[in-house]
């Protein structure tokens, strides 16, 4: 079993989407691969930001309709020519993507027509939607968007992998950190060692939030050899191995 995993790619309308055409080329020629996991966090969301909804000057010109255009066509990239391959295709939901359930919960009368899922029109694309703060189990691995604490907040930096390994009593593999991190803890009398894998990200640009400030992101994307149960080899694979992939 191997498996693709997607980091945050945060698509809008204001970004080239070239990535996801080289991302093509890497899921068609990745022997043996069996499932691609996009791990949350794919649409940036911008237009429902509740950061900014009151900065006026910085919230103008976003348009929801046009993210989710810009998403669909970033899924048509990605997907293009392996509409009937056996490929399993898993679209965790992240805290982003959240941004239209709570916009819905403050704006009811938007209800069904703010809605991710049937904007990308994932079920017809054949994604299995994972929802906000569930996993999706694989061979006795979790995949989620973030780990979540006792308080009911996501785990972050430093050392967020080792964290992750607090809260999960078998392997997990997480996004949102937008970090490359990698921890191992064999627990007393445990059978095997549980793995922890934070997956960096998969965009290019610097969100305006992070401007200025000292981000350790890594770009790329994540191939995961599942030789057994609960167990995986890494392969990383860099934003410039992606583009550059088969040229």
């Amino acid at each position: 079993m191997k498996v693709l995993v997607i980091g945050d790619s945060h698509v809008d309308e204001n970004q080239k989407l070239d990535r996801f055409t080289a991302l093509n080329n890497v899921i068609k020629n990745t022997e043996g691969l069996t499932h691609v996991i996009s791990i949350g966090d794919f649409l940036s969301l911008n237009a429902l930001s509740g950061w900014d909804r009151n900065k006026r000057l910085l919230m103008e010109d976003r348009r929801y309709h046009l993210e989710i255009r810009a998403g669909r066509e970033a899924l048509e990239q990605m997907q293009y020519g392996l509409e009937d391959t056996d490929l399993t295709w898993i679209y965790v939901e992240g805290n982003h993507e959240d941004r239209a359930t709570r916009y819905c919960e403050e704006h009811p009368e938007m209800q069904g027509t703010v809605d991710v899922r049937a904007g990308l029109k994932l079920d017809n694309r054949g994604w299995k939607w994972v929802p906000y703060k569930t996993n999706y189990n694989l061979n006795g691995v979790s995949f989620t968007h973030i780990p979540i604490n006792g308080a009911g907040k996501a785990i972050g930096n430093p050392n967020v992998a080792h964290k992750a390994l607090q809260l999960y009593h078998n392997s997990v593999v997480f996004g949102h950190t937008h970090t490359l991190d990698i921890a191992g803890l064999h627990r007393q009398n445990a059978p095997h060692l549980n793995q922890a894998l934070s997956v960096g990200c998969f965009f290019e640009h610097i969100d305006e939030y992070a401007k200025g400030s000292m981000t350790n992101y890594w770009r790329g994307v994540v191939i995961l050899d599942m030789y057994s149960r609960n167990r995986f080899d890494i392969h990383t694979m860099s934003m410039s191995q992606v583009k550059s992939y088969g040229k």
